[in-house]
Protein backbone atom coordinates (compact mmCIF):
# COMPACT_ATOMS: atom_id res chain seq x y z
CA UNK A 1 0.00 0.00 0.00
CA UNK A 2 1.19 3.02 -1.08
CA UNK A 3 2.16 5.03 2.41
CA UNK A 4 0.85 8.15 0.99
CA UNK A 5 -2.36 7.97 2.69
CA UNK A 6 -0.80 7.64 6.32
CA UNK A 7 0.45 10.49 6.02
CA UNK A 8 -2.00 12.12 4.95
CA UNK A 9 -3.91 11.17 7.58
CA UNK A 10 -1.31 12.27 10.01
CA UNK A 11 -1.27 15.51 8.96
CA UNK A 12 -5.02 16.01 8.87
CA UNK A 13 -4.90 15.24 12.32
CA UNK A 14 -6.48 12.12 12.61
CA UNK A 15 -6.57 9.79 15.76
CA UNK A 16 -5.77 6.45 14.48
CA UNK A 17 -6.80 3.33 16.57
CA UNK A 18 -4.88 0.03 15.78
CA UNK A 19 -4.85 -3.99 16.97
CA UNK A 20 -2.00 -5.38 17.84
CA UNK A 21 -1.03 -8.74 15.85
CA UNK A 22 0.46 -11.12 17.22
CA UNK A 23 0.29 -14.49 15.97
CA UNK A 24 0.27 -15.00 11.87
CA UNK A 25 -3.12 -15.28 10.27
CA UNK A 26 -4.03 -13.75 7.20
CA UNK A 27 -7.82 -15.10 7.65
CA UNK A 28 -7.49 -12.70 11.02
CA UNK A 29 -6.78 -9.46 9.05
CA UNK A 30 -9.10 -10.33 6.25
CA UNK A 31 -11.93 -11.17 8.94
CA UNK A 32 -11.09 -7.73 11.43
CA UNK A 33 -8.81 -6.16 9.29
CA UNK A 34 -10.88 -3.36 7.72
CA UNK A 35 -12.57 -2.36 11.13
CA UNK A 36 -9.10 -0.56 12.31
CA UNK A 37 -7.05 2.36 11.17
CA UNK A 38 -3.82 0.28 11.07
CA UNK A 39 -2.62 -3.38 11.89
CA UNK A 40 0.44 -3.40 13.76
CA UNK A 41 2.40 -6.41 12.56
CA UNK A 42 4.71 -7.43 15.80
CA UNK A 43 8.24 -8.70 13.81
CA UNK A 44 9.87 -8.45 17.11
CA UNK A 45 7.99 -10.20 19.45
CA UNK A 46 5.04 -11.60 17.62
CA UNK A 47 5.20 -15.32 16.12
CA UNK A 48 6.09 -14.25 12.42
CA UNK A 49 8.81 -15.35 10.12
CA UNK A 50 9.46 -13.56 7.21
CA UNK A 51 7.02 -15.07 5.32
CA UNK A 52 4.26 -15.25 7.70
CA UNK A 53 5.41 -10.76 7.86
CA UNK A 54 4.76 -10.45 4.57
CA UNK A 55 1.63 -11.72 4.17
CA UNK A 56 0.38 -10.00 7.13
CA UNK A 57 1.40 -6.77 4.82
CA UNK A 58 -0.70 -8.00 1.80
CA UNK A 59 -3.62 -9.06 3.74
CA UNK A 60 -3.77 -5.43 5.14
CA UNK A 61 -3.64 -3.88 1.61
CA UNK A 62 -5.95 -6.00 0.50
CA UNK A 63 -8.26 -5.08 3.16
CA UNK A 64 -7.27 -1.59 2.74
CA UNK A 65 -5.64 -1.15 6.39
CA UNK A 66 -2.34 1.03 6.78
CA UNK A 67 0.26 -1.65 8.43
CA UNK A 68 3.04 -0.93 10.53
CA UNK A 69 5.51 -3.21 10.54
CA UNK A 70 8.11 -3.28 13.92
CA UNK A 71 11.21 -5.03 12.83
CA UNK A 72 13.24 -7.49 15.08
CA UNK A 73 16.03 -5.22 15.41
CA UNK A 74 18.50 -2.83 14.30
CA UNK A 75 21.03 -4.84 11.84
CA UNK A 76 21.90 -2.78 8.46
CA UNK A 77 20.61 -5.13 6.37
CA UNK A 78 17.38 -6.95 8.52
CA UNK A 79 15.77 -3.46 8.31
CA UNK A 80 16.25 -3.12 4.79
CA UNK A 81 14.80 -6.48 4.04
CA UNK A 82 11.88 -5.17 5.99
CA UNK A 83 11.17 -2.19 4.69
CA UNK A 84 11.32 -3.65 1.02
CA UNK A 85 7.99 -5.47 2.31
CA UNK A 86 6.57 -1.89 1.56
CA UNK A 87 4.44 -1.89 5.01
CA UNK A 88 2.27 1.67 5.57
CA UNK A 89 4.95 2.41 7.96
CA UNK A 90 8.35 0.71 9.74
CA UNK A 91 8.89 0.56 13.18
CA UNK A 92 12.45 0.08 14.76
CA UNK A 93 12.36 -1.10 18.67
CA UNK A 94 15.01 0.71 21.54
CA UNK A 95 15.96 3.64 19.68
CA UNK A 96 18.05 4.69 22.43
CA UNK A 97 20.52 7.51 20.83
CA UNK A 98 20.67 10.23 18.17
CA UNK A 99 23.36 7.63 16.51
CA UNK A 100 21.03 4.74 16.38
CA UNK A 101 18.58 6.80 15.09
CA UNK A 102 21.10 8.16 11.98
CA UNK A 103 22.03 4.67 11.76
CA UNK A 104 18.12 3.37 11.42
CA UNK A 105 17.09 6.16 8.48
CA UNK A 106 20.89 5.12 7.13
CA UNK A 107 19.51 1.65 6.55
CA UNK A 108 15.91 2.76 5.82
CA UNK A 109 16.12 5.84 3.38
CA UNK A 110 17.20 6.52 -0.09
CA UNK A 111 20.09 9.05 -0.85
CA UNK A 112 20.93 11.96 0.18
CA UNK A 113 19.62 11.08 3.45
CA UNK A 114 20.27 7.32 3.87
CA UNK A 115 22.04 4.53 2.07
CA UNK A 116 19.05 1.46 1.32
CA UNK A 117 19.89 -0.16 -1.05
CA UNK A 118 17.59 -0.15 -4.50
CA UNK A 119 15.79 -3.54 -5.88
CA UNK A 120 12.93 -3.92 -3.17
CA UNK A 121 11.12 -6.65 -5.26
CA UNK A 122 7.77 -5.51 -3.94
CA UNK A 123 8.03 -1.71 -4.11
CA UNK A 124 9.42 -2.24 -7.90
CA UNK A 125 5.92 -4.01 -8.43
CA UNK A 126 4.01 -1.90 -6.82
CA UNK A 127 5.34 1.61 -7.83
CA UNK A 128 7.90 1.32 -10.37
CA UNK A 129 11.44 1.87 -10.46
CA UNK A 130 11.15 4.97 -9.49
CA UNK A 131 9.87 4.07 -6.12
CA UNK A 132 12.94 5.09 -4.32
CA UNK A 133 12.08 8.68 -5.71
CA UNK A 134 8.67 8.49 -3.29
CA UNK A 135 8.88 9.33 0.34
CA UNK A 136 8.36 5.62 1.39
CA UNK A 137 6.85 4.00 4.80
CA UNK A 138 6.89 5.89 7.72
CA UNK A 139 10.00 5.80 9.90
CA UNK A 140 8.93 4.47 13.58
CA UNK A 141 11.47 5.23 16.63
CA UNK A 142 10.32 3.44 19.71
CA UNK A 143 11.33 5.27 23.00
CA UNK A 144 11.54 2.67 25.05
CA UNK A 145 14.23 3.33 28.14
CA UNK A 146 15.38 6.34 30.34
CA UNK A 147 18.04 6.54 28.35
CA UNK A 148 15.75 7.29 24.90
CA UNK A 149 13.44 9.22 26.77
CA UNK A 150 16.80 11.37 28.15
CA UNK A 151 17.84 11.46 24.54
CA UNK A 152 13.92 11.72 22.80
CA UNK A 153 14.48 15.39 21.82
CA UNK A 154 17.70 14.69 19.28
CA UNK A 155 16.32 11.72 18.50
CA UNK A 156 13.09 13.56 17.09
CA UNK A 157 15.02 16.14 15.66
CA UNK A 158 16.94 13.45 13.44
CA UNK A 159 15.92 14.21 9.65
CA UNK A 160 14.27 11.02 8.28
CA UNK A 161 12.28 9.90 12.01
CA UNK A 162 8.88 10.54 11.17
CA UNK A 163 6.89 8.67 14.37
CA UNK A 164 8.12 8.69 18.16
CA UNK A 165 6.38 5.60 19.67
CA UNK A 166 6.88 5.48 23.31
CA UNK A 167 6.87 1.77 25.12
CA UNK A 168 5.52 1.90 28.73
CA UNK A 169 6.43 -1.82 29.70
CA UNK A 170 9.98 -1.50 29.06
CA UNK A 171 10.91 1.54 30.45
CA UNK A 172 8.93 0.42 34.00
CA UNK A 173 10.79 -2.37 33.63
CA UNK A 174 14.36 -0.34 33.26
CA UNK A 175 13.10 1.95 36.05
CA UNK A 176 12.67 -0.57 38.62
CA UNK A 177 8.90 -0.39 38.46
CA UNK A 178 6.35 -3.22 38.32
CA UNK A 179 5.55 -4.15 34.68
CA UNK A 180 1.72 -4.50 35.83
CA UNK A 181 1.63 -0.98 37.38
CA UNK A 182 -0.49 1.04 35.86
CA UNK A 183 0.38 3.71 33.29
CA UNK A 184 -1.07 6.84 34.19
CA UNK A 185 -0.57 5.93 37.89
CA UNK A 186 3.39 5.64 37.04
CA UNK A 187 4.98 8.64 37.45
CA UNK A 188 8.10 7.65 34.91
CA UNK A 189 5.42 6.39 32.49
CA UNK A 190 3.51 10.04 32.79
CA UNK A 191 6.36 11.91 32.72
CA UNK A 192 7.40 9.95 29.94
CA UNK A 193 4.82 10.51 27.60
CA UNK A 194 4.44 14.39 28.52
CA UNK A 195 8.09 14.81 27.00
CA UNK A 196 8.23 12.51 24.41
CA UNK A 197 4.59 14.26 23.20
CA UNK A 198 6.76 17.33 23.18
CA UNK A 199 9.21 16.16 21.71
CA UNK A 200 7.10 15.29 18.47
CA UNK A 201 5.39 18.10 18.38
CA UNK A 202 8.07 20.62 18.54
CA UNK A 203 9.96 18.76 15.88
CA UNK A 204 6.75 18.30 13.58
CA UNK A 205 6.49 14.83 14.11
CA UNK A 206 3.99 12.37 14.86
CA UNK A 207 3.87 10.17 18.36
CA UNK A 208 2.07 7.00 19.35
CA UNK A 209 1.57 4.60 22.14
CA UNK A 210 -0.50 1.64 23.63
CA UNK A 211 -3.71 3.00 24.96
CA UNK A 212 -6.02 -0.17 25.72
CA UNK A 213 -8.51 1.84 27.92
CA UNK A 214 -10.83 4.56 27.73
CA UNK A 215 -8.84 6.76 30.43
CA UNK A 216 -5.44 5.63 28.44
CA UNK A 217 -7.09 6.82 25.22
CA UNK A 218 -8.29 9.87 26.40
CA UNK A 219 -5.13 11.10 28.40
CA UNK A 220 -3.15 10.35 25.12
CA UNK A 221 -4.78 12.52 22.82
CA UNK A 222 -5.19 15.59 25.45
CA UNK A 223 -1.24 15.37 25.08
CA UNK A 224 -1.40 15.03 21.36
CA UNK A 225 -0.86 11.21 20.04
CA UNK A 226 -2.30 10.35 17.24
CA UNK A 227 -1.50 6.30 16.86
CA UNK A 228 -2.69 4.35 19.65
CA UNK A 229 -2.57 0.86 19.59
CA UNK A 230 -5.16 -0.22 21.69
CA UNK A 231 -5.77 -4.06 21.29
CA UNK A 232 -4.22 -6.94 20.34
CA UNK A 233 -5.41 -10.10 18.52
CA UNK A 234 -4.99 -12.79 21.79
CA UNK A 235 -6.47 -10.44 24.32
CA UNK A 236 -9.02 -9.70 22.43
CA UNK A 237 -10.04 -13.06 21.56
CA UNK A 238 -9.11 -14.05 25.45
CA UNK A 239 -11.65 -11.77 26.55
CA UNK A 240 -14.48 -12.46 23.91
CA UNK A 241 -14.12 -16.25 25.01
CA UNK A 242 -14.03 -15.46 28.59
CA UNK A 243 -17.57 -13.22 28.07
CA UNK A 244 -19.35 -15.65 26.19
CA UNK A 245 -18.37 -18.94 28.52
CA UNK A 246 -19.89 -16.83 31.43
CA UNK A 247 -23.02 -15.91 29.67
CA UNK A 248 -23.46 -19.26 28.09
CA UNK A 249 -22.34 -21.02 31.83
CA UNK A 250 -25.41 -19.44 32.95
CA UNK A 251 -27.77 -20.92 30.85
CA UNK A 252 -26.33 -24.38 32.69
CA UNK A 253 -26.37 -23.45 35.86
CA UNK A 254 -29.85 -21.64 36.05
Amino acid sequence: MDPTRLRERLAAGDILLGLSNNYPSAALIETVGSMWDFIWIDGQHGQFSYDNALTAVRASDLVGTDSLLRAPGHEHSLLGLYIDMFPSALMVPMVNTPAQAHAVVDATKFPPLGNRSFGGRRPIDSLGREYYLAEGPLLIAQIETPRAVENVEEIAATDGIDVLFLGADDLKIQSGESVDAPNLETEVVTQAMDRVAKAAKGAGKYSGCVAVTPEQVKYSIDLGYQILAVGGDMAMLRCACRDALELLRKVITG
